[in-house]
Order: structure tokens, then sequence, then C-alpha cells
């Protein structure tokens, strides 16, 4: 778990040296600032054990052991040994625990106080030349003090009586008291807040028995704690303290951090539990500070944890959206940087939630956005204050660790929720298959099998088979075990493969044999070596069954293709001489039909001359028709005369076709970037001239327009023809397609109803789609499609 080296990271590179340890002093772990500070490496610390590094001779050993196992918990001063037998100062800290196994250890802190002591020792050495020197010259004071001024600790001294004797500069910044308002005058009266150094359990070491004490104590008055030691003389009590807040809020900080990464690696804990009391701990260290943490779950943020929020405010907040000015938390989710609030009433990223939070008092707030390995926003993490507020920089720095330590917790604990989604995902498929899946250990040869398709397809039951790891090799077919063996064994030896798919036919319980289908996913490891193989067995009988079954039905239609291609040879040939022969008779009626008429001009009534019109009119419509009949049977006959086309030249040339027509009627025609396709010239040259002979034709009476079009898209070529004209009706639409269909009648528009169909035949001969749309009275826009299947063919 990535916590618990997290927590051994925080020991290790930790500047104080830390024990594990057995209550009867038996080392069990040391870190390697301990191994530096006294000397020996972990495995001599080991050996030797506790009595061998600490002078447990030293009375206030003894009296701090009994404290602990009275207590649980020490802390205070020891003598450590070093390995070359130097004795030095420990500022020590032990507390009982219970290890997972239920046993009773200790765990240890301490601190090599030999530079504070050897410091301490030289001002109560200087101070001590002071007095002397002052006895001799003034001048010497007044160097003393102005040493004394200038040493980064707090230091005064006060009379047997508790006068105050001497103030230095540091003393005066800490507490906020000048010298000259404090000589003379007794430190409980001015100070009531140092009772804990006259309350101290030491008092009486300190005054009576002449002998120096040393502590830590917290002031609240001025929010800091306090080192303080005091060295008594005959006539004097020498105090010297530091600020040592900041060090205090490392400790308890690391200290929350420990706990924090305990609770995440126990099971039983829900995380909410863990990250509430992480916030709170953090609420402690840090006075007036709020903190939450929402996750970021399908785009949007939901409360993961803010214990000391009001719900009416998280309420409002859940769900919500991250983005540019959606808050402090929407934002930095969005930007993936830290985002600082200092004002939220003027801040223009709180507009949509400004009030609300006014209303509850809150002012300013900083979200810093989670991140995983990855850079994948986890969530965000913030802090509220109920004041305009800017972070110092030890609030940025703690809240960045935090922030870090959150990724940390929470990246494993997404992690955990994909791995178990994961596995019952899988359990749920296992269960819900019919196929009987497997899992191998190849180095083992152990399989795992799940599911109920084992016994659903083949009969057996799981039990039978998990104390038989040879289970499914002898069940194979003989015909078929050396083909599967060979294809397994060249599949799993090419590391570059990564599947493995074989079938063959199965024994199963009843004796019957199955067709199966094996498929399998390879797991390699860095190496290349096939390590597992994960797969399932599928019941492919029924379909090997269809798949003969279609076989021979392929070959019946096979057949009856063949036969049909032959007939429509034949009625291809019939068509055309057919059509060729009824043109003779047509052309004969109307031969002797014209040669009636120029016999008897003038003889014949307007009856008859109409009579005679009409005859000849409807000869004329019938070869029209009987040749587009032609040219709809001939589309079939040169489907397969394929070239590569450029369809600009082949507009070009049906526009040139219709030129004078075109000048006649003034229309005006726009043609785009024509792509270059494959497919039959002369179809194509028959299929724009029908469309653009179309859109010529029903024209509105306003000035005609002609726009013509086309684009390469995945898999075809789009084309366009677009007119101005009288328009189509939709109800029409799919009716203008089917042959001999006309919608006006011939005395409006010639035609026969054929050019349409034949449109949309060679549409099909071309893989292709034809369509329309039309609004009446402003025009038709008919589109087409060239299927690419044709240049492949052509590449290929």
């Amino acid at each position: 778990m990535k916590s618990n080296t997290i927590y051994q990271s925080l020991i290790d590179t930790s500047q104080n040296a830390f024990f594990f340890a057995k209550t009867n002093g038996a080392i069990l772990e040391a870190n390697k600032a301990a191994c530096i500070m006294f000397g020996y490496t972990e495995e001599e610390l080991k050996r030797l054990g506790g009595s061998s590094i600490l002078d447990t001779k030293d009375p206030l050993f003894a009296q701090m052991m009994i404290e602990r196992q009275k207590d649980g918990t020490i802390n205070g001063f020891l003598t450590g040994i070093r390995k070359n037998g130097e004795y030095f100062p420990l500022m020590y800290s032990s507390v009982r625990l219970i290890d997972d196994n239920g046993e009773e250890i200790v765990s240890i802190e301490a601190t090599d106080f030999s530079e504070q002591r050897k410091q301490e020792q030289q001002l109560i050495e200087l101070l001590q030349h002071s007095k002397e020197l002052h006895k001799k010259e003034e001048e010497d004071r007044a160097l003393l003090e102005t040493v004394l001024d200038n040493i980064t600790d707090g230091f005064f001294i006060v009379d047997n009586d508790w006068k105050i004797l001497f103030w230095n500069r540091t003393a005066e910044r800490i507490l906020g008291r000048n010298e000259k308002d404090l000589i003379g005058k007794n430190v409980w009266d001015e100070f009531p807040v140092f009772a804990p150094l006259r309350e101290y359990k030491d008092y009486n070491t300190l005054y009576n028995l002449k002998q120096s004490v040393h502590f830590q104590e917290y002031y609240p008055a001025f929010s800091i704690w306090a080192d303080v030691s005091a060295y008594p003389s005959d006539n004097y009590i020498s105090v010297y303290f530091k600020d040592i807040t900041e060090i205090k809020s490392l400790q308890t900080l690391e200290s929350l951090e420990r706990q924090v990464l305990e609770m995440n690696a126990k099971p039983d804990i829900p995380l909410t539990d863990t990250l509430d009391f992480f916030m709170k701990g953090i609420e402690e260290i840090h006075s007036g500070m709020t903190c939450s943490i929402l996750r970021l779950k399908n785009g949007r943020l939901y409360n993961w944890s803010a214990p000391s929020l009001p719900k009416i405010y998280i309420d409002a907040i859940e769900g919500g959206e991250i983005g540019e000015n959606m808050g402090s938390c929407g934002t930095a989710a969005f930007r993936k940087e830290k985002v600082v609030v200092t004002d939220i009433e003027n801040d223009p990223k709180w507009a949509l939630f400004k009030d609300l939070s006014l209303s509850l008092g809150y002012r300013a707030c900083w979200s810093f956005p989670i991140l995983d390995s990855n850079n994948d926003v986890l969530g965000t993490f913030a802090v509220y204050y109920k004041k305009v507020k800017e972070p110092t920089q030890k609030e940025e720095s703690t809240l960045e660790r935090m922030k870090n330590l959150l990724m940390i917790i929470l990246e494993n604990t997404i992690a955990l929720e994909t791995i178990t989604a994961t596995n019952q995902s899988y359990n749920l498929v296992s269960m819900a298959t019919r196929d009987a899946i497997w899992d191998c250990d190849i180095e083992t040869n152990i399989v795992k099998r799940s599911g109920s398709g084992l016994t659903a397809l083949f009969g057996y039951d799981i039990e039978e088979t998990m104390n038989d790891n040879n289970f499914w090799l002898p069940k194979i077919h003989p015909d078929d075990i050396d083909r599967v063996m060979e294809l397994q064994t060249a599949t799993l030896n090419n590391p570059n493969e990564s599947f493995l798919e074989h079938d063959y036919r199965f024994l199963k319980k009843d004796g019957k044999y199955a067709y199966v289908n094996d498929k399998s996913i390879i797991i390699r490891d860095k190496n290349g070596k096939a390590i597992r193989l994960l797969g399932a067995t599928r019941d492919v009988s029924e379909i090997k069954e269809n798949e003969a079954l279609l076989l021979e039905l392929n070959n019946r239609l096979k057949q009856r293709a063949e036969a049909l291609a032959a007939s429509n040879i034949e009625l291809e040939r019939f068509a055309y001489i057919a059509s060729h022969d009824m043109q003779e008779p047509l052309r004969m009626i109307t031969s002797f039909l014209q040669l009636f008429k120029k016999k008897y001009e003038g003889q014949l009534d307007a009856t008859a001359e109409q009579y005679i019109h009409f005859a000849v009119d409807g000869a004329e419509r019938m070869k029209k028709l009987i040749m587009d009949l032609l040219e709809y049977s001939r589309v079939s006959s040169n489907k397969e005369n394929y070239e590569t086309i450029h369809a600009h030249d082949l507009v070009e040339s049906v526009l040139n076709l219709f030129s004078d027509r075109i000048e006649e009627m003034k229309v005006v025609v726009s043609m785009g970037k024509l792509p270059v396709i494959v497919a039959n010239k002369t179809q194509m040259f028959q299929l724009f001239q029908n469309l653009i002979g179309n859109a010529l034709k029903y024209h509105s009476g306003n000035l005609p327009q002609i726009i013509i079009n086309g684009k390469e898209e995945e898999g075809y070529f789009l084309f366009s023809v677009m007119d101005n004209g009288i328009g189509i009706k939709p109800v029409f639409f799919d009716k203008i397609f089917l042959l001999f269909q006309r919608l006006h009648h011939k005395n409006e528009y010639s035609g026969t109803g054929i050019g349409l169909t034949i449109c949309k035949k060679i549409i099909d001969r071309h893989y292709g789609k034809i369509w329309v749309e039309s609004e009446p009275g402003k025009g038709s826009c008919f589109y087409f499609t060239i299927g690419k299947l044709l240049e492949n063919q052509m590449t290929s």
C-alpha cells in the first residue's frame, strides 16, 4: 500500500531518531537519523538493544520507564551513549503500542540536544563571565547586554525574589514588552501566563535545589509554543526561551499524517471517516480554517468530506459544474491549478455562490486541485476563512503538503474501487455467460474455472475439475489434439502474440463430441514470456451445423444465380431486338400518315387534320418510349466498363450538349470543384444529362439557375444538382424514381417517365443512393452518391 510507503518515508527522512522496540528494550527497527546519531548501523542497534545506547544508571531513566508502564507515554530528557563512548543529552519521547499480532511494542523519538545544551552552557558561562566583568567595568556590562540582546533566543534574568534584572530584545519581540517597563518588577505580576513555570513540577528543583529545568509549554495569550530552559545560581535565575510554534506545528502535522495513513490502511474504517478526521485535524492546527474535499465524477463535483461546513452549503454546491468562474473549486478543477480567492464578495469567480457564502460568513476560499499520477483531476481540497485573507507562506506550505497526501490516499482508494468493480464485473459476467470461463497459470499449470458454462455446455461440475490439472487435454478429439498443441506451443513461444484462438472437438460427459471455439488472452512478463492464459470456451456445434447448411444453400443459390444471369442476357437481347424491330412499323405508320396528309391537303376538314396529328404524335411518343426502354435495358449491359473519370470535364461535356437551350433560356449555371471518380463513363454522362435536362425542362419562368456540386466523403462521393424550378411535393419524392411515373400531363411537359428511373438504376449499379429535396415553387435538389467500392476494385 502507498500509505505504508509514505509513512516509512516520513520516518526515514526525519531529522529525529525513530525506533520501534520491544518493552524489554530489544530494538526492532531504527531509521537513518538514529544510525547517524548513535554511530551504529541498524543491524548493530538491533543486536545491542536500547540499554547500550542509553545511560540506564541515570535515576531519571528508571523513573521514566515506570511512567511509561503506567501512563503509556513519556516525554523528557535522558542521556544517550554514542558508539565512540561519548555521552550526550537527548529529548526522549516514547509511546506504548499494540502491533498487528497483538504484541506490545513501543515507538521512540529522540532529539539530540547537544548543541542546544552547549549553547545554553555557553550562555551561562558568558553570563558568569559578564558578572565578573561587571564588578570591574560598566562598559563590560554594556558589552554583555549587547551580546545577549542579539542572540536569537529570548533571554531574561530574575533574582531570587523574581524581580526582573535583564530583558533582551528577542524577549521584547516575542512577548511584546519593553525592558524599561519591566526592570525591577516581579515577573509573575507582569506575566501571569508564566504560571506554568512557577507551578511546574520541577519548580522545587529549580528554586530550592538550584538545579536547572527544561520544558515546553503553550501560551495561549501569545499563541506560541515556547521551549524554556532555566538555570539557577546563588542569587539569580537565568531563563532563556525560543518560539518553537512552527516546529511544534510540524510535529503535530507529522503526527496527524501518521494517524491518517494508519486509518487509511485499515479496511474496516470508511474513507469518509478518515477524511473527516484529517480535515478536523488541520482545522485544529490552523485556527479559523474550515476545510473541505470535493470529488470530481462525470464532470461534476460532489462532497467527499466537509465536517465543519453547514449542511445547507454542502447541499447547495453538490453536483456543481467545473469551469471558469464556478467558485474556487470549480475553477481549480477546470484549470488544474491552485485558485486563491482572498475576497469572495468582490471576486467574479464567486458570482454564482457569493450570496450564500456571505450569508454563512465565509469571506475567503483557497482551493487546490488533487491530481493523480496521470495529471487527471480526482477532486479539490479547499479551505474557507470568515475574513478576507491571503495565505501565508507557512499556510501554503502546509496545504500543499496536505494536498499531496490526499492525492496518495484518494488515488489508492479510487484504484481499489476500480479493482473491486472490475472483479465484481468479472464475477457477474462469469455467472451470466454460457461460456466456460477459465484462468490458467502456465508456470504451475493450475487452472481455475468459473461460471455455469462448463456444466451447462458439457455436463461437468467445476468441483470435479479442481483437483485434476490434466482435466481438459484428454477430452480433445484424438484427430485434433496434435493440431491444437502445435498451434498453442507456437503462439505461446512467440512474444509478439497476445491472442490465441482455435477450434476442435471436445468430449462431453454424455460421451458425445461437441465442436468448440477456444479464445484466450496471453499475459506475458516483461521479457515476453507467457505466464498466464485467460479465456473462454464456447460450444459452436450448432454454428458448425448451420455453416454446413449454409454452404449447401450457397451452392444452390450460385447455380440459381448462374441460371438467372443467362436468362437476363437473353432478356436483354430480346429487349434490344424487340425495341429495334418495333421501330420499323412505327416509321411506316408515321410515313403513310404524312403522305396521306400531303396528298389530301386542303380536302380534309379540321377534325381529320386533328386525327392525323394525334396519330403522328402518338407514333412519335411510342418511338421515344421504345428508345428510352432500350436505354434502360442497356444500363445493365455495360455495367462493368468502369474507368477513372474527371467529373468536372464530364459535366462540361453535358452542358455543351445543352448549350443552345442554356443560351436561349439565359440559364445561370454554377459548378463547384468536382472530384475524380471511378465509374461507367457512358452511364455517368446519361445520369447528368437526365438531371440537367430535367432542371432545364421544369423551370418556373424566373431566371433559371442550376448549381452542380460534388465532394469526397468517407466511403463514397456525394453529388448534387440544384435548380430553382417548379419543385416537387414531398408525397411524390419516391414515386418519381418508378418506371413510367409522370407528375404532369404530356401537354404540359414532354417525356416518358423513364429518365429518373434510368438515373436510379445507374446509381444502383454504382453502389450508391439517389434522393431529392424539394419544395413546390422553390426548386429541387437531386442528391446522389457513387460508392468507392469500384475504386477499390480497380486498385486491387
